[in-house]
């Protein structure tokens, strides 16, 4: 009877919360193309990153993700990028890939402005087999069905040698997703997902490096959500950070660049009633630079500490 609970929970959230539509992850302080397309082509180097999240230890069939991100530039001014990803949660999954599009303008001497779109192909699939169901032949389980939904992101980025701001939308259609084929249709509507994040890089002395920023999230819903970040590295090489969720968890993050590679771990401790049922949530990620030409690309100071190497991009 408990596991029943713990997956038809998992399943109401999967269906009903519009804010699990699109997988929360701590990453994105490394990587920020996870929350905006504009990001794409931005950098002097093309990062492949892959990260793995696992929420809520402790209760059975939580939420997994993983993401594999790459984005790259030709020339000075184009950008090109793609992200595939798979969330599962008790016996539902959401998979899927997006494609984008960048274009960078200089807007001063030490400044550009980024605009970002992409598109998205998006599985939502349940698992009839993994359903248990005090009924047996629940029509509700029988006439179930895959979906698979296209929709259309968005973003603006404006990033100096110190600062960054930028604005992003995803599920711009809002495609309806009809889990249950009944009589009666179940539609559950992809919301819209708005994202306004800024930093700013203060340095300290000439191996430190502050950063405060944050995060605000807007779906379409009315949810709101905020999330305050604080990081700090040291030499370009290490990196800790610290960064609040309002009304969800507190997270704890490192990062260490190896040169070429990178690898960091984030720990989110909940602060939601959910806490009083599990441990908390880990993620780790892994970066590689597979392209690299500071000659041909203007040599803007990056944001992402933890993919700059020690001397070349100083």
């Amino acid at each position: 009877m408990k596991r029943i609970i713990i997956i038809s929970v998992i399943i109401i959230g999967a269906l009903t919360f519009k804010s699990q539509q699109i997988a929360l992850n701590s990453q994105y302080l490394f990587n920020d193309f996870a929350i905006n397309p504009a990001v794409a082509g931005s950098k002097s180097y093309a990062p492949l990153s892959f990260s793995f999240r696992r929420q809520w230890m402790g209760i059975d069939e939580a939420p997994v993700t993983q993401n594999l991100m790459y984005h790259t530039y030709f020339g000075e001014k184009m950008g090109l990028g793609a992200h595939i990803y798979n969330d599962a949660s008790g016996p539902t999954r959401r998979s899927g890939l997006s494609s984008t599009f960048a274009y960078n303008i200089k807007t001063s001497r030490r400044t550009k402005l980024s605009f970002g779109i992409s598109a998205s192909m998006t599985q939502f699939s349940i698992d009839r087999d993994r359903l248990i169901t005090e009924i047996p032949g629940d029509i509700a389980v029988l006439n179930s069905e895959n979906q698979l939904i296209t929709d259309c992101n968005f973003g603006l980025y404006w990033s100096g040698e110190r600062h960054f701001v930028g604005i992003s939308g995803f599920n711009l259609f809002e495609n309806k997703v009809n889990f249950l084929a009944l009589t009666t249709p179940i539609n559950n509507p992809l919301e819209r997902v708005m994202y306004l994040n800024g930093g700013y890089n203060f340095k300290i002395g000439a191996i430190i490096e502050v950063q405060p920023s944050a995060v605000v999230r807007l779906i379409a819903n009315g949810l709101f959500q905020v999330d305050g970040n604080l990081k700090f590295t040291v030499k370009n090489i290490y990196s800790l950070a610290m960064s609040y969720r309002n009304q969800d968890a507190l997270s704890f993050m490192g990062a260490v660049n190896l040169g070429t590679a990178s690898i960091g771990y984030a720990y989110d401790l909940g602060v939601s009633d959910l806490n009083t049922y599990k441990s908390g949530t880990h993620e780790i990620f892994v970066s590689y630079k597979l392209k690299k030409d500071d000659k041909t690309k203007t040599p803007w100071k990056n944001r992402n500490k933890v993919y700059s190497s020690n001397s070349s991009e100083n």
